[in-house]
Parts: structure tokens; sequence; C-alpha cells
């Protein structure tokens, strides 16, 4: 069978949409499938056409809605693209630029259809300090969002995380659920229960972090949505004796230098605590730094459901998160709902370590029965060959 997965983000991209695509398309070349992922191209550019064996068309993204450009490909536009193809299944990821004109393309032919939707936040307001105070913008998205009634009936099935609907992060849902989609399917992110990180012990010895202090880290790349800040503040009010909590982003920019002023203005006492920030560090250093910390952070105000949150519970790390999207229907942790209520709740993990180990048993263990990569690879090969069926 031959598939083409369309994703905005593929690695080397770090992400979650990332790394649900590149598992989903390991998955269908594991099981015979012919796979080739459509993605945007990275700067800098990939030195390479192929990723684990499969192949990769980039395309450059413009800020006119045209049709795009395939680079290294004789293709110049959407309906070249897909009939040259000549795909059974096109799968997409998220809502991208591309979606809507390549599914007015695919509706004309036999390709098979599925859309995977990693949430739909476009009614979260996002503040902005200069009026409108981006109000105008939110309601452009509300319109614009609108159009789903209509062209959501070209996908034959669009895959959700969970079954929650509400008018933040899982809109879409409610949209589909409202207009009785009749291809709606929920399928779980998942992640390998077998991998582990390569030397969790070395990372307090390199970051100068004593043996018996009390280690959160959180992994997020620095953003408004990710709100270090948020979990700065929490672990500040906390004052835990001898903590430490550990950032590891990305890069640096201009949304973790104002988290670190904020802290630096805001808290002259380090007695009680000690707060670091990375960024520019590998995946291995990440799993490393959370198979050595006692609790895991996320201080995110929107999220679907975090891979970074399962790679976590894998571990069987308790953790400690904001009430945003699937998360506080995860097991293995604690959702809360203000600075106050995220510090008190990482008072409580670093004196109960009978509750870490606990939180930490049901995270893994919902790893093991749901939120692991088989799971989720067979069920979408499922949905594939049954598509293809009708």
């Amino acid at each position: 069978m031959k598939i083409l997965i369309a994703s905005f983000s593929f690695p080397p991209n770090k992400d979650g949409v990332s790394e649900a695509a590149s598992t989903m398309a390991q998955g269908f070349v594991e099981h015979g499938h012919e796979v080739s992922v459509l993605t945007e191209q990275t700067q800098p550019k990939r030195v390479s056409s192929t990723w684990d064996g499969i192949k990769i068309i980039q395309y450059s993204q413009t800020e006119e809605l045209n049709p795009e450009v395939w680079l290294g490909e004789t293709t110049s536009s959407y309906s070249q693209l897909l009939h040259s193809g000549s795909w059974d299944v096109v799968i997409f990821h998220s809502y991208t630029r591309q979606l809507e004109p390549m599914l007015a393309v695919l509706a004309r032919t036999p390709t098979k259809t599925i859309l995977v939707s990693h949430g739909y936040a476009v009614l979260i307001w996002e503040k902005s300090p200069e009026f409108p105070y981006g109000i105008y913008r939110l309601i452009q998205r509300f319109i614009q969002s609108l159009r789903m009634i209509r062209w959501m009936r070209n996908c034959d099935r669009i895959v959700y995380l969970s079954n929650q609907t509400d008018f933040l992060g899982f809109y879409d849902h409610l949209i589909a659920k409202l207009t009785r989609h009749q291809g709606r399917r929920v399928i779980p992110n998942g992640v390998d229960p077998d991998e582990k990180c390569a030397s969790p012990d070395t990372l307090r010895v390199e970051l100068g972090i004593e043996a018996n202090a009390f280690l959160i880290v959180c992994v997020a790349n620095y953003s408004a949505r990710k709100d270090q800040g948020f979990g700065a503040k929490a672990f500040r009010k906390a004052a835990v004796p001898r903590s430490v909590l550990v950032f590891i982003g990305s890069e640096f920019n201009e949304h973790s230098l104002q988290f670190q002023k904020e802290d630096e203005c805001h808290n002259k006492d380090r007695a009680s605590g000690r707060i670091i920030w990375l960024e520019k560090k590998t995946r291995d250093f990440a799993l490393n730094a959370i198979s050595a910390c006692d609790a895991f952070l996320l201080s995110s105000y929107h999220e679907a459901q975090p891979i970074v949150l399962l790679e976590a519970m894998r571990e069987s790390k308790p953790w400690i998160a904001r009430k945003a999207g699937c998360i506080p229907e995860m097991p293995g942790g604690i959702c809360v709902s203000s600075v106050a209520e995220m510090s008190l709740q990482m008072v409580k993990l670093a004196t109960q370590p009978e509750l870490r180990a606990s939180l930490g048993n049901e995270g893994r263990a919902a790893i093991d029965k749901t939120y692991n990569r088989k799971h989720y690879v067979d069920s979408y090969c499922a949905l594939v060959a049954d598509l293809i069926k009708r």
C-alpha cells in the first residue's frame, strides 16, 4: 500500500507532531507499506532526501496561499503532486496551510484521506498588550474555523487523541461531533515502553546537583504557551530546601529571556532552591534528565496529549501539570490550575516519597496498557486496512 504522510513537522525537528508522524511512518514501513512524507523544509536544510529509508518531499512555505513548489520534484502544484503519486491513503497531521486545497484535489480521486488532530486551539485568547488586545485576531480565527464544517466532509476518517470535546483545545472535535461526522475515531499517542536513556546518573554530576537534592525537570520549547515562567514562580513559592528545577528548551529566545528576567527580579533569595536554564540539548540529554529527576513539570496553558509527559510516565516519574488538553485524564500525576496550587503539589511530592512512587507506578502501568508504540502503530495499520476495504 502506498501512503503519503503530510506533516508540517518531521525529524530532525523535536516536537510532539514530529514524534507522532515519525513513529507512524516507521510503523507503516515495518508492516510492509511504502511510505513517503511531505513536510516543511527545515533551517538548516536537511542533508538527505530520505529518513530511516522513508522518502522525504520538502516544500518551501510562503506567505501566499498559492500552491507550493515541491523542492526536488518535477511537480509544481498540489494537484500534480497528488496525481503523480498514485497514493492509496494520504494522512494529514494537524491543520496546515496546504490541508484544505489538498483535500479539494483528493475529493476528486479514489485516494482515501485521514486527518490526525493534535488539538485545535483557535478559540484560546492570546492577549496582546496593545489595542484591540488580540480580540480581532480571535474573531478572525473563529470565522475561519467555521470553514471546517464544509471541508471536514472530505476526510474519510478524523482521528482524535481522546473523546474529549470543548471550545478550547478540542474545538475541532466538538465541530465534528455536532455535525455528526461518521468517520471520527480515537487513537492516543504512544511511546516505546522499552526505550531507555543512556546514562541517567551523569546528569546530576554534569550540572553539579547533589544526589539527595529534590530534582524537578521540565522539557519544552521556550514559548508563551509553554509558559516556563509559571513553573518558575511556583517553584520559588514552594521554597523546598535543597531543590533544583531544570528547564530544557530548544534554544534561548525572547520568551526564555523574559522568564529568566522575571525570576531574577522577583527572587533575590536563592537559599531554598536553584533554577537551571538550558538550551540546545540532545534528545539523549533530555531523556537522561527525565530519568534522573524526582518529578516532571509541565507548565503549558495549552496542550493536546504531550508526548514528553508520556516519556516521563515511561520512566515511572510523577508529574505536575496545568489542566490543559487531555492531561487531566492521563494517570500518574497531578493537575493544577494556579501557581499556588502547583507550589503546594511540589511540596507534597518533595516530602512524600511514597506518593511519588505510587503516581510513578500508575503512569508506567498506563504506558504498558494504552499509551505505547505498539498500540499506536497497530491501531493506525488497522484503520488504514479497514478504510481501503470499503
